[in-house]
């Protein structure tokens, strides 16, 4: 069996400034290359889901809007058998597929280290496709986040936020005045796990508290990203993986073209 080469090894990302989001393991694996076979830049989150039951068959929890000064208490129910385990599946595999294997990098000209050499001598410039992983971990020591996940009851408008959900975040919603375009509140939310603040904020900048209006958008095309009040993904949700392909290549983050569509390794 031919050895395996993890030269780039694993990213692990930590820290106070990670708080809403933006915590994650990656790996960039070039082992696979060829001349048709671009690198793999796998993002990985796992999330330890906290099932939250009231005392009785009803209850009430804080919503995001809770405060001390202006409490927000929604009314909430016992989870149903299987209902819990059916909204983790429903919630990862929706938010994976979202996310996953929707960018590629292409790798600037002045960078080799991924370059690919053909049983013919032939030199490939191989780029990067963006991938995402995401499961549930299987205790709080081994994820990268804790939700807390309650059942509001049917009809009750109960506010989420980045550590804080409902069985209702994997249902769409239109959140744009006259429009048809829908939004999905796990989609938007595994975003801000990944990194990305929100649309209005500048994007870049995680800064997942603001909820003002223009955070999530002011004009159409705004309003409709995933970071806003829509679905739409646009080249700057792929700041994540161009930061780790930075700290793996030392090559500036900026330097790394995004593409929504597959570009194939480069002859050189």
């Amino acid at each position: 069996m031919a050895e395996i080469d993890f030269k780039f090894g694993t990213l692990i990302r930590t820290g106070p400034k990670l708080k809403y989001g933006g915590k994650w393991d990656a790996d960039l694996v070039d082992w696979k290359t060829d001349a048709t076979t671009n690198a793999f830049l796998t993002i990985f989150i796992r999330i330890w889901f906290v099932k939250i039951d009231p005392a009785a068959a009803t209850g009430s929890y804080g919503d995001s809007d809770d405060t001390p000064t202006n409490p927000s208490k929604k009314p909430i129910q016992k989870w149903k058998p299987g209902e819990f385990e059916r909204f983790v599946r429903n919630m990862t595999s929706g938010a994976q597929a979202f996310w996953d294997g929707q960018f590629w990098l292409k790798t600037p000209k002045s960078y080799n280290g991924l370059n690919y050499v053909s049983p013919h001598r032939h030199t490939y410039r191989c780029n990067i496709y963006c991938k995402f992983d995401l499961k549930a971990a299987n205790s709080a020591a081994d994820a990268h986040y804790t939700i807390a996940v309650v059942r509001a009851q049917d009809g009750v408008n109960f506010r989420s936020n980045a550590v804080l959900y409902s069985q209702n975040d994997i249902k769409s919603e239109q959140m744009i005045p006259h429009s048809t375009v829908k939004f999905w509140t796990h989609y938007h939310e595994v975003g801000h796990l990944i990194g990305l603040g929100h649309v209005g904020t500048g994007g870049v900048t995680n800064v997942h508290n603001d909820n003002s209006p223009t955070a999530y958008g002011v004009t159409a095309q705004e309003m409709n990203d995933v970071m806003g009040r829509g679905h739409s993904r646009h080249d700057w949700h792929a700041t994540p993986w161009r930061e780790a392909a930075e700290a793996f290549t030392g090559v500036k983050a900026s330097d790394w073209a995004v593409f929504q569509r597959h570009i194939p390794p480069e002859r050189v």
